[in-house]
């Protein structure tokens, strides 16, 4: 738990006639984390790739096609499970047959979605017509001087012969006939289209003998606008009718063939997966090598599945990453896997977001969970507030149902801030900021505000100090005298800063500083600090030396003497945050009763202040909880990570068929 998973490196060499079957046995077994050998190793730059050549390229084409199909079906993708391992015994030659069968169906889906997208095109532009035309309908329509700003309308006689070819030369565009009157010379029409159609709608209308007829007054304006908007619906509606029938066409095509292309989408991706596997395979005449990294509980099941696999045919070496060269000189990065029980999922999530720890270092992800909470209960603690959060959190992380891991992960993280204020609720007396209703367990932040900021600095110096004890841990973990005592956060920095806040909180209780506490607590470790490079040659046993000079060394040291006692000093009056969000808290809930206070008194007084307590309260739960978790959020990563967390890790990313690797939770 205060460590990534202990890991081990396995290098593997196989025949060539068994590299096949190897990688299906990696990818099904899920658990290999695949590196790529060292290439500034003499002999590894002699070593061939795995050539997938044109396969690779068939698949990413049909991969592309596949998914294509799936957008224009709206057909969901789906994770691959353990069940896929069939898939990996899909033989090559299944892919011809799959590129032949994805012909016809492209082509049926293709031209359902061509005309389906003409057809919303148009659709979209008859509706267009119609909001520009239609808020004129009760005053009539006015043909001069149209002020229409995207309409070209054109008012007319065509032959009769010709009437027919004018409404089936323009049923391609955005466009309507309306034909108004039959005369002896004619069909008398009213055509509405688009301007940018207008090049096109003036060779329809000359090749129809079009003669534009001049209207004067508004006699029949009414019917006229009515008869216009009534053909455009009817218009409007009829593209509707073609539009779903296109729908209806491809949930058909849909429903007879979602379960074919899904089974092609999925052999795709674990054809992908072998590919990806064996690129990380480097080639010598008749075998291949590959190396990774495995959990070290599992090195034994992996072992013997590789065998298997190459029928007893490969040489396997598990190497401990004490033992690599590479690993010690920082050279080669062991993946880091964080392992934790189902409680502090949500709260690695937190830690990641900010980075990974190296492999060698400790995981802080549990001071995080319970450090976190206190913080989030401190500034949050309401029982009424902490129910709603909880039952919010709980709907998102633990309910059944088709979330992603982040949404789940992050309802679980709201469900446990919920309890923590509850729990803080209780502590503080606290019910939708009612404090009169049941008795605090504590104290009530208002009324003990000076003992409330107290409290909350020092938990601020306890969680700096665990920082420091945090850093000096990992500087010795990974053998470095020099960060172990003159670190930032070193072991004279702490010292430094346990006694200044000895010397403060003897000051502040009204009795003198022990001459001997500054001497000793403060002002020695400020010696050794300018002592340090002389101390570090000494043990180092190496010539002491200033690159820049004497005097550049002792200003840089001052510098970093002064950094140190403003950085600390800033970091913990930081937490004063915690208290002051408290009161926050408690400070919106006043502001809420008081505009309660100015309306119930009123007509309507008792609606009135039922709406602003649920109001106020629903603000409060929102704004409030958002600010008091980046809050949180921010004293850990600045205050608290700042003293140790070095970051730089590579994430464990094994290469595998869904979630083959079962976490410990």
């Amino acid at each position: 738990m205060f460590t990534p998973e202990r890991m081990h490196q396995i290098n593997v060499m196989v025949f060539e006639s068994e590299v096949d079957e190897v990688a299906k046995a990696i990818v099904r077994l899920g658990i290999l984390h695949l590196v790529q050998l060292d290439d500034r190793q003499p002999w590894v730059e002699k070593l061939g790739t795995f050539e997938a050549g044109k396969l690779s390229e068939k698949i990413d084409r049909l991969g592309m096609r596949v998914a294509s199909l799936m957008k224009d079906l709206g057909i969901r993708e789906l994770p691959l499970q353990e069940r896929d391992g069939q898939l990996l015994e899909v033989p090559l030659s299944d892919f011809d047959d799959m590129d032949k069968d994805m012909v016809s169906l492209e082509s049926r889906v293709e031209e359902v979605v061509i005309r389906r997208k003409e057809m919303k095109v148009r659709l979209e532009r008859m509706q267009g017509i119609l909001n520009e035309v239609s808020p004129l309908a009760e005053v009539g329509l006015t043909l001069e001087k149209t002020p229409y700003t995207f309409l070209e309308i054109r008012y007319g006689r065509v032959p009769k012969d010709m009437l027919e070819y004018v409404q089936e030369k323009i049923s391609p565009l955005a466009a309507i006939v309306i034909p108004l009157a039959s005369r002896e010379e004619g069909e008398i029409i009213l055509l509405i289209g688009l301007k940018t159609d207008r090049l096109k709608l003036k060779r329809i209308l000359r090749e129809a003998s079009f003669e534009e007829i001049e209207k004067s007054g508004e006699e029949g304006a009414d019917e006229e606008a009515g008869l216009v908007t009534g053909e455009l619906e009817e218009r409007i509606q009829e593209l509707r009718g073609q539009l779903e029938q296109l729908d209806g066409e491809l949930l058909e095509i849909k429903s007879d063939n979602a379960a074919r292309v899904t089974d092609y989408h999925r052999s795709l991706r674990v054809a992908e997966l072998l590919i990806r596997v064996k690129s990380y395979l480097r080639k010598t005449k008749k075998t291949y090598l590959f190396s990774g990294w495995i959990p070290s509980d599992k090195k034994r099941e992996v072992h013997q599945e590789i065998l298997r696999a190459a029928r007893g045919r490969a040489i396997i070496e598990v190497i401990a990453p004490e033992q690599i060269v590479g690993v010690k000189e920082g050279d080669i990065k062991v993946p880091v896997m964080l392992k934790h029980p189902g409680f502090f999922r949500p709260f690695e999530m937190l830690v990641s977001s900010y980075g990974l720890p190296e492999y060698t270092f400790i995981d802080p992800t549990f001071f995080v969970a319970i450090s976190f909470l206190i913080m989030f209960g401190m500034m949050f603690g309401d029982i009424g507030h902490g129910l709603i959060l909880g039952l919010i959190g709980w709907l998102l992380g633990f309910r059944p149902g088709q979330r992603s891991e982040g949404m789940i992960l992050v309802g679980k993280l709201a469900f446990y801030c919920g309890l923590s204020s509850i729990l803080f609720g209780f502590m503080y007396g606290s019910l939708f900021g009612l404090e009169d209703l049941i008795p605090g367990l504590w104290i009530k932040p208002m009324h003990n505000v000076l003992y409330f900021f107290r409290v909350a600095i020092f938990f601020g110096v306890t969680m700096i100090s665990l920082g420091i004890i945090l850093n000096i841990i990992n500087a010795i973990r990974v053998r470095n005298f020099k960060a172990t005592f003159f670190d930032h956060a070193g072991l004279v920095s702490a010292i430094i800063y346990w006694c200044g806040i000895g010397a403060v909180s003897i000051f502040l209780s009204s009795k003198p500083v022990p001459l001997l506490l500054i001497i000793f607590g403060i002002g020695l470790p400020v010696f050794l600090i300018f002592l340090r490079e002389p101390l570090a040659a000494l043990f180092g046993k190496r010539r002491m030396r200033f690159e820049m000079g004497v005097a550049t060394y002792v200003m840089e040291t001052v510098v970093e003497v002064m950094e140190i006692f403003t950085g600390y000093l800033g970091n913990t009056v930081s937490f004063i945050r915690v208290a002051a969000f408290a009161l926050a808290h408690v400070g919106l809930f006043i502001a809420v009763f008081s505009l309660v206070n100015m309306v119930k008194g009123g007509a309507r007084g008792a609606v009135y202040s039922a709406l602003i307590l649920i109001l106020g309260n629903a603000i409060i739960i929102a704004l409030e909880g958002m600010v008091v978790t980046i809050q949180a959020i921010r004293l850990e990563y600045y205050e608290f990570f700042g003293k140790f967390f070095m970051g730089g890790g590579v994430a464990y990313k094994p290469i595998g068929l869904g979630k083959t690797w079962n976490r410990k939770r």
